[in-house]
């Protein structure tokens, strides 16, 4: 059956964010939301991207999804998610992949046993097509919808496979489960959704060599919904508002992420590549990560 309208989405958002432990929910699923629509759109599907970035709270999040996606008369709404449930060391078998629709009787069903079927091609466990009625995306957009878990965050199996296959095979994969066909790779270039990257202006490139946090100096969080870690890197856990200090819970929301023009000082950095991580007294934060400044 070949569809033409399809929304897409990734879940959660950095404000009210999913799992993480091996993996980060909040980025693989948007990698994997951004090649989806490519694949759709070089197939000639119109696509919609619903993805919600604004809501603040889960609830938030999960209205502003559904009502983007039910300002569009969509063939399929796709939902792209992580799933997670213990920290799995590894024991050489994944955890796997699993697609959630509202019904058998859900035109979104057998696409969704195909996406199942493609995913475990690649080697991930098929754990099959769930149903379930309390999933709030299912439940309440109006076109059929599927809920997309793209194997375990916390499953160190599954993160060393999805690693190893590459999201652009994910991608792939997805794409044709929905088509029920063939699709090509997922073009080198960046989607069509999203703007060209202007170059860097010079400036920019002098901290790449140089760090200039001090120890013992205080310094203003320029982003939103920062994140607190265990340690120095994104393959450390998040911490819980119960986790932080009480001076950090005071600027911080409910998940624990704290809140842009909170002050810090700054007790040690430490470099990773171009990225500079810098401890706090609740723990580490990145105060510049892939090219952007969070701390200043």
């Amino acid at each position: 059956v070949i569809m033409g309208v399809y929304n897409v989405h990734g879940g959660h958002n950095r404000i009210v964010p999913g799992a993480g432990h091996y993996m980060d929910e909040v980025t693989e699923d948007r990698k994997i939301t951004a090649g989806v629509i490519t694949l759709l759109q070089a197939s000639g599907h119109t696509v919609h991207n619903c993805t919600d970035d604004v809501g603040k709270t889960v609830g938030a999040n999960l209205a502003n999804i559904v009502a983007k996606c039910n300002t569009n008369s969509a063939d399929l709404d796709i939902s792209i998610h992580q799933n997670a449930a213990r920290v799995d060391p590894g024991d050489g078998k994944t955890k796997g992949v699993e697609v959630f629709v509202y019904s058998t009787s859900s035109k979104a069903y057998a696409a969704a046993g195909r996406v199942c079927a493609k995913l475990a091609a690649l080697g991930f466990t098929n754990r099959g097509v769930k149903i379930s009625t309390g999933l709030y995306v299912l439940k309440h957009t109006k076109s059929p919808a599927m809920l997309i878990e793209v194997g375990f965050v916390d499953d160190k199996d599954d993160a060393d496979l999805y690693n190893k296959v590459g999201v652009n095979a994910i991608c792939k994969a997805i794409t044709e489960g929905i088509l029920d066909k063939s699709v090509g790779a997922v073009p080198a270039s960046k989607p069509a959704t999203t703007p060209t990257p202007k170059p860097a202006p010079k400036p920019a490139a002098k901290p790449v060599s140089s760090n200039p946090y001090k120890t013992g100096s205080t310094y203003t969080l320029k982003a939103d919904a920062l994140r607190v870690r265990t340690g120095a890197g994104t393959n450390y856990r998040a911490k819980t508002y119960k986790e932080l200090s009480a001076n950090a819970r005071k600027n911080a929301y409910s998940n624990g992420n704290l809140k842009k023009g909170t002050r810090v000082t700054c007790m040690a950095t430490k470099m990773i590549g171009n990225d500079i991580w810098m401890q706090i007294p609740s723990g580490w934060i990145a105060a510049r990560y892939g090219g952007k400044v969070y701390v200043g």
